[in-house]
């Protein structure tokens, strides 16, 4: 049986897995990493999808493994499972937006040429 605390990390790593396989072609506003900076030309739009795509697998299975041990843990308590992996997945969404903001600013500089 799929406890819901898995689920998380699965749509997670999923959608990680979509965006690389099929990472967006073209600059666009409803599917890929959308920050304005990350939107200033093809080829930060390119490493910020990238980048992104392999943070949410981590994250995915970061959440996966804390969804299991928290099952582990607390046997029989999914509740608590299913809010430490939620908690655990929330983190790492919102620690990806400055991590790969910190990623691009060390590749592009702040007019969208890559650095040398």
């Amino acid at each position: 049986m799929l406890h819901s605390e898995y689920l998380i990390g699965i749509v997670l790593m999923t959608v990680g897995v979509i965006l690389k396989l099929f990472p967006p072609e073209h600059i666009n506003s409803w599917y890929g990493y959308r920050t304005p900076f990350s939107m200033k030309n093809k080829a930060i739009w390119d490493e910020g999808n990238r980048f992104t795509a392999i943070l949410l697998v981590y994250i995915g299975a970061s959440s996966l493994i804390v969804a299991v041990l928290s099952d582990v843990i607390y046997i029989g308590n999914f509740d608590k499972a299913f809010k430490i992996s939620t908690t655990i997945s929330i983190i790492g969404l919102l620690c990806s937006i400055p991590l790969t903001e910190i990623h691009l600013r060390r590749l592009f500089d702040k007019n969208g040429n890559r650095k040398v």
